[in-house]
């Protein structure tokens, strides 16, 4: 079990998605990554793409977010973030849209929608991260002041830059390395 680390649903456990290839950002790593960020939001859209259970997205509306598109192409993902949205009472629709779908096509069909934080956590290997993070720049779906934040593993290399959209931290734990991307100024 997951739970929610702070803001409204802080305490609030949630089920992960039950698949052998998932790996659930930790307790430990969410902190991280909120500290890095900020602890609170004051509105703002969110995109969890490659959700799993939805535990970042989720976890962002809990610190204030106002919206957030979860996206997984896998439907054992799909189910654990629906169930984790009605666990939590939290209505598809208003706040918070589930798109069973490809990440590619979902850019390609939303390429006119703007977030201000963007959760990318694709399969290690899959050479995905590099392609959602030039499709997000070429499309200009990062707001101006938004913030990527990358999961992968420490041991794949970087890319530094993606159409002025800038890595401008690193954060290695265990086996995986946070990649933090915004606008170059």
């Amino acid at each position: 079990m997951l739970r929610i680390i702070s803001g409204k649903y802080k305490g609030r456990k949630i089920k992960e998605a039950n698949l052998a290839f998932t790996r659930p950002t930790t307790d430990k790593n969410k902190e991280m990554i909120f500290n890095i960020l900020g602890q609170y939001f004051a509105d703002g859209t969110c995109l969890d793409l490659f959700a799993g259970s939805g535990a970042l997205g989720i976890e962002s509306l809990s610190r204030g977010m106002t919206f957030v598109d979860f996206v997984d192409t896998n439907n054992e993902a799909i189910k654990a973030i629906r169930l984790n949205l009605l666990a939590l009472n939290i209505p598809i629709g208003a706040t918070v849209s589930v798109h069973h779908q490809d990440y590619s096509r979902f850019l390609d069909d939303h390429r006119q929608q703007r977030y201000d934080l963007i959760f990318l956590d694709p399969p290690y290997a899959s050479g995905f991260l590099s392609l959602a993070i030039s499709k997000i720049a070429n499309y200009q779906i990062l707001s101006p002041n938004g913030v990527i934040v990358a999961e992968n593993d420490k041991l794949n290399p970087n890319v530094s830059e993606f159409n002025d959209i800038i890595l401008f931290r690193e954060v290695v734990t265990g086996n995986t390395k946070f990649l933090f991307y915004r606008w170059r100024e």
